[in-house]
């Protein structure tokens, strides 16, 4: 039998011919390879003792949450004197300035003077002065007003940097402010 290394085929496309060399062993081997990794992978994880997704999910979610509670004091702890201790720490209002501009700034303005939300520098308050009010309507947002809640979206440090900062904002002058919103009330000091 003549060697068959070489041998081009009887056909060709466009002017194009191909040899008809055998595939190398190594390259046939780790074929072989994947074809036994794929059956064992799906042996194991379909049909053996290995999770899911859903179940590797389920298990990631609820180590995440034992942290979180480990990690974060509970909401109904959270007191106005605990958050006007720490309101006037300038590394939690450099902070709060940041996650302003990057999710507040669009309906509140750049100085907080009001655009599609409220204006922020003023004595009027829709949903009350106090940080504990600020905290509670940035975490559970204002649905009616298009205010989506940000609980799900930043951590409990971030929502008090950022309310921090907009307790900064009050008594401010900013140019163009939207007119007064709520009930006449100086926020807290």
């Amino acid at each position: 039998m003549a060697d068959r290394e070489d041998e081009l085929l009887n056909h060709d496309y466009d002017g194009i011919q191909e040899y008809d060399n055998q595939l190398p062993k190594w390259w046939v081997y780790l074929f072989l390879c994947t074809i036994v990794f794929a059956v064992v992978y799906v042996g194991y994880y379909q049909f053996g003792p290995g999770l899911s997704q859903t179940e590797v999910l389920a298990l990631e979610m609820a180590e995440m949450q034992k942290l979180a509670a480990v990690q974060a004091p509970a909401a109904d702890s959270i007191t106005e004197e605990m958050l006007l201790a720490r309101a006037s720490e300038p590394a939690r209002l450099a902070a709060g300035q940041g996650i302003y501009a990057g999710k507040c700034l669009a309906c509140h303005g750049p100085q907080g003077q009001g655009l599609v939300g409220p204006n922020l520098t003023d004595d009027h308050w829709i949903h009350g002065p106090l940080l504990t009010d600020m905290r509670r309507t940035v975490v559970e947002g204002v649905p009616a007003k298009g205010m989506l809640s940000w609980k799900a979206l930043l951590s409990e440090e971030e929502i008090q940097n950022v309310v921090f900062y907009i307790h900064s904002l009050h008594g401010t002058n900013p140019p163009n402010p939207k007119q007064p919103e709520g009930t006449l009330a100086p926020a807290a000091s």
